[in-house]
């Protein structure tokens, strides 16, 4: 688990519990006693990003955020854009892309369209070739 994660214990009533529990105490049934053997399961807090924070980022600044990629560096150098940049390309791969058994299997079109969906959500200058560059290797690294 990635540091920082949260992971809760969570108890399921199977309703073979519920049955026991009511004919054996029948002043109880109202209030059934969960059967924690083999119900029991771990389940973690945090889920995938919905791009939701990079939306009230954009309706907040009044425009969209801007992303500069130096030479060389191969992402941004600023957190908070480098952050939504990495989950944003993770909700296209997620939702948009469909990816094949090897990255370079993907056609040229495919990834064409996914810088575009980056490009509609990000201020980001796509005719650079290594900030291109840098927009696929984040998107083959989320994939």
């Amino acid at each position: 688990m990635a540091p920082g994660g949260c992971v809760f214990r969570q108890t399921t009533i199977t309703c073979a519990s519920t049955q026991a529990n009511r004919s054996s105490a029948p002043s109880n049934s109202n209030n059934p006693i969960p059967n924690t053997d083999d119900s029991t399961r771990i389940r973690k807090c945090c889920g995938r990003t919905m791009g939701k924070g990079l939306e009230k980022m954009k309706k907040s600044i009044g425009r969209k955020m801007v992303i500069e990629i130096p030479v060389g560096k191969g992402r941004p150098v600023e957190a908070i854009p480098s952050a939504k940049l990495s989950n944003e390309l993770g909700i296209v791969a997620r939702n948009f892309l469909s990816l094949p058994n090897k990255w370079k299997e993907l056609t040229r079109e495919d990834k064409d369209a996914a810088l575009i969906r980056c490009h509609e959500k990000f201020e980001i200058n796509l005719d650079e070739h290594y900030t291109k560059d840098s927009c696929e290797d984040i998107l083959k690294n989320r994939s």
